[in-house]
């Protein structure tokens, strides 16, 4: 990709972590779109401070602002903060 292309979202990946959501559903996630739809979607209390903050980091790495891992990192902790299994 050309450095001055703006990539699609789709294409920006992490390294895959899988969540049981309520239900015994389990998603993997492959990076900070599908992180962000999940939290949108399934999260109880998007409104607590972790999982705002793991919303805030997926949007900023799909915008290239901040690095996937980071983001990552963030949506494990809204994940765990949430009581959901993430491996």
């Amino acid at each position: 990709m050309h450095p001055n292309e703006i990539s699609n979202p789709t294409e920006i990946q992490w390294q895959p972590v899988t969540v049981k959501l309520r239900g015994g559903i389990e998603k993997k996630v492959c990076g900070p779109l599908q992180g962000f739809e999940i939290l949108s979607r399934h999260m109880v209390g998007p409104s607590s401070n972790v999982c705002a903050n793991a919303a805030r980091c997926c949007r900023l790495a799909m915008e290239r602002k901040m690095t996937p891992e980071q983001a990552r990192q963030a949506f494990i902790a809204a994940a765990m903060d949430q009581e959901l299994r993430a491996n």
